[in-house]
């Protein structure tokens, strides 16, 4: 998949939400693999950074790494239980403000067309300063 309009439609969303660089400054990452359609990630992303923005003070995105986990995966709770209503698990890594955060994303597809998802942090902050 081309993600160059992906990175920057997503630096143009990030900086709408109130980054507090310029986009152009400091560009989105994405490495990995997702189910997620780009509107979809486009949301996640979002939801991760006003989360990052209410516990840290801080939503300055840099990059994210996506990875699709087996339907073995034992999700973290709470969440809902996204392949039962025909979803899915992946654990996203953020780095966001000099720190990087891992996130369980749930999705399944809504009802009303589209995808439904939940977030659920799996660490806390990572200093990215730290060995």
């Amino acid at each position: 998949m081309d993600r160059k309009p992906w990175i920057a439609a997503a630096a143009l969303a990030l900086s709408a939400i109130g980054i507090s660089q310029p986009a152009a400054a400091y560009p989105l990452r994405i490495t990995g693999q997702t189910r997620a359609t780009q509107q979809l990630q486009l949301d996640v992303l979002r939801a991760i950074a006003e989360y990052s923005g209410r516990t840290g003070g801080c939503r300055m995105m840099t990059s994210a790494h996506m990875t699709i986990m087996p339907r073995t995966y034992v999700p973290r709770q709470p969440t809902r239980p996204a392949p039962s209503m025909g979803g899915h698990y992946e654990v996203w890594t953020v780095s966001i403000c000099a720190a990087k955060q891992r996130f369980q994303v749930a999705m399944w597809p809504a009802r009303q067309g589209g995808a439904d998802y939940a977030i659920t942090p799996l660490t806390g902050r990572m200093s990215l300063l730290a060995k």
